[in-house]
């Protein structure tokens, strides 16, 4: 790995809502459509390998490797947008992926939601700026969906 590439993206924002609000969105299907995917085929408990429907991005099968309530959520995944413009049904493990990880933290008013997603400078060299790039916009937008989703009521 080139050390001058970076490793990770992350996002911190602070919601009006308890850790236990947070984590329900981040790990109840019903809720996570609200604010991230189109649709959720399966559980998001760790070992399992839920997948998300983006429409006309695909389906993405992610694999949770954590579910620690109500402090941490963390899944791999494959990034879509390079590796399967059309959706990624395989098994997450045998492909280069990414850990994408939520931390939640108790502040005065609410909760400080810490996301990281990191593994992005292992992937083939030929992905990794274009990878940079598009999840960092993607999860600026999408972490705002989450904000605007919990601070809603």
């Amino acid at each position: 790995m080139n050390p001058a590439l970076r490793d990770s993206i992350e996002k911190e924002i602070i919601v009006r809502a308890s850790k236990e609000r947070v984590y329900a969105a981040l790990t109840t299907p019903e809720q996570f459509v609200k604010w991230f995917a189109l649709g959720v085929e399966g559980t998001f408990e760790a070992g399992e390998h839920p997948v998300l429907d983006f429409g006309e991005y695909g389906k993405f099968r992610i694999l949770v490797v954590a579910a620690d309530p109500v402090d941490y959520f963390a899944y791999r995944c494959v990034p879509g947008s390079m590796f399967c413009p059309q959706g990624f049904l395989g098994e997450v493990l045998e492909h280069p992926n990414t850990l994408v990880e939520f931390r939640l933290e108790a502040v005065p008013g609410g909760t400080k939601v810490h996301l990281r997603e990191s593994g992005i400078a292992s992937l083939p060299p030929e992905f990794i700026e274009q990878t940079l790039k598009g999840n960092e916009d993607g999860w600026t937008f999408m972490i705002g969906r989450l904000e605007a989703y919990l601070n809603e009521g």
